[in-house]
């Protein structure tokens, strides 16, 4: 594995120098950056714009204890079982304890949750909650409500400078820890100088071929991170939504059905309409992701077919319009008559709960680099992440790193940043190339790295993963889409070895023959 993917010398690129520099515009990222201190210059860079990203395209909502019936207790219960034994307690206390504090955050933004006739918040219930605990936006556009106004009052802030299009090549580091990020941004590489860097690029969801994460959705920030030493955690938790919409082509990313859905009382059926969820765990159709993901499956194998049902005729068509707008308009452009229509539904990857090692505060093993949102691993996911639980991690654990970084700061040096790559691949290769590399990769990731893996099958996509590295690493990297490949192709290998290295079932890690 290269330290870098840069095949020159930093010394030669432009060099800008900010406090802070965050990579990411999700949820995350713009929540972190809004909490900074003003006095700080703060660069915000990422790949794409503000509404391509996982928490744009979120549906379902954001957990807290919001209700006088619920309490920190039962939402720290279902989190930890929902985790299999895997969790930290410690870290999922602080996520529940201060998601209350931080919803009314959101509101004081003006975040625009629904509300009730008497202004009270909306609260509905997911998969894995024994408790009516979620609040939502739009019916169930929560990440994009949510997404585009924290994006409205970052881009206000004098302090914080953005950086659209612009990808993150490599972290750099010297004796005291990080000094830097070598980016390509305006078609241009460029050295960003800094002591402090908050990673909040996302998840890995394009490292398959079934998705519903956005095309950008690789893993980058993971991939730099573990290149200059930071210890990565869980990365064989791969979550599978249970429901995606069987969609007309072949899109890059998949609608997804929201858990809500089933919290509002639609129920899952086979082919021939029998519910199939009853009986196989107490919560019925409300049960953890990877239970109903495997049950799903197991219909499928003996059925036959690539899809299930989802029954939504408890709800009237009225209910369910003014609920679940986006989800009616999508099902409307596909001919489905909601609710007197089954929706037809696969489960396809959703969401990484492994990622980079942090704490409480977002801090890794690398002074001065700090991880949140999905790239991070906290400890609150453990083996299988609750419902609507990520988007309050972000706000949570976004909003604890740049506390700390306020009480921590690490001010630039003066001198400019200077590194050499080490011995890098001569060899010239066309897009044509990578395009089959990375098609390749998702296919092994796919077949080899699903809700279920044998460890023959995980020893065959270490194999082919392993040779496509060699031949990666004899290669020239000279482009943003190269780049993407070499990251992919890293993370897809940490995901695979960490599965193998994990010899019992556990969470979304389940182990078949």
């Amino acid at each position: 594995m290269r330290k870098y993917l840069y095949n020159d010398k930093a010394k030669d690129c432009e060099q800008y120098d900010f406090d802070v520099v965050i990579v990411g515009s999700g949820i995350a990222g713009l929540y972190c950056a809004l909490n900074l201190n003003s006095e700080f210059q703060v660069a915000v860079l990422t790949k794409a714009n503000i509404n391509e990203s996982n928490s744009y395209f979120a549906q379902g909502g954001i957990a807290a204890v919001i209700s006088k019936e619920d309490q920190f207790i039962s939402h720290i219960q279902d989190t930890l079982a929902a985790g299999a034994g895997l969790c930290d307690e410690a870290s999922v206390k602080v996520l529940v304890e201060e998601g209350p504090e931080n919803i009314r955050t959101l509101i004081d933004m003006q975040i625009p949750f629904d509300v009730n006739s008497d202004g009270d918040l909306l609260i509905t219930r997911e998969g894995g909650h024994h408790m009516r605990r979620i609040v939502h936006c739009g019916g169930d556009a929560t990440g994009k409500e949510t997404t585009k106004q924290l994006g409205r009052l970052a881009q206000s802030k004098e302090n914080l400078h953005f950086f659209m299009e612009s990808y993150m090549v490599d972290i750099l580091t010297d004796d005291k820890g990080v000094c830097g990020v070598l980016a390509f941004v305006g078609q241009e590489y460029r050295v960003i100088k800094t002591r402090n860097l908050v990673v909040a690029t996302g998840g890995i969801g394009q490292l398959y071929r079934y998705t519903t994460n956005p095309i950008g959705a690789v893993g980058d920030g993971i991939a730099a991170a573990a290149r200059v030493g930071a210890r990565l955690n869980h990365m064989e938790m791969v979550q599978f939504h249970p429901t995606t919409l069987i969609p007309d082509d072949n899109p890059a990313r998949l609608f997804l059905i929201s858990e809500a859905v089933r919290g509002e009382g639609a129920i899952l059926r086979n082919y021939r309409g029998t519910a199939f969820m009853q009986g196989k765990h107490e919560l019925a159709d409300l049960a953890p992701r990877d239970i109903v993901t495997r049950e799903i499956i197991k219909e499928l194998k003996k059925n036959g077919g690539d899809r299930v049902f989802l029954d939504t005729s408890s709800m009237t068509t009225e209910f369910f319009s003014g609920r679940f707008p986006t989800i009616f308009k999508q099902c409307a452009e596909q001919g489905i008559h909601l609710t007197k229509d089954f929706i037809p539904v696969r489960p396809a990857q959703h969401y990484h709960m492994g990622g980079v090692k942090t704490d409480i505060n977002g801090r890794t093993n690398i002074e001065g680099l700090f991880c949140c949102g999905e790239c991070a691993e906290t400890g609150i996911h453990g083996g299988n992440r609750l419902a609507s639980n990520s988007m309050l991690e972000c706000l949570v654990f976004g909003r604890r790193s740049a506390r700390y970084i306020n009480e921590n700061f690490r001010p630039c040096d003066e001198k400019a940043v200077s590194y050499e790559t080490e011995s890098i691949g001569q060899v010239m290769h066309t897009n044509e190339f990578f395009s089959q590399i990375e098609k390749i990769l998702k296919n092994t990731m796919t077949e080899y790295a699903g809700p279920e893996r044998s460890f023959e099958g995980m020893l065959k996509g270490i194999a082919i993963l392993t040779d496509l590295e060699e031949q990666l690493d004899n290669t020239f990297l000279a482009s943003p889409y190269h780049y993407k490949v070499y990251n992919m192709l890293q993370n897809s290998l940490a995901i695979l070895n960490s599965a193998y290295a994990r010899k019992e079932s556990v969470g979304a890690h389940y182990i078949i023959g």
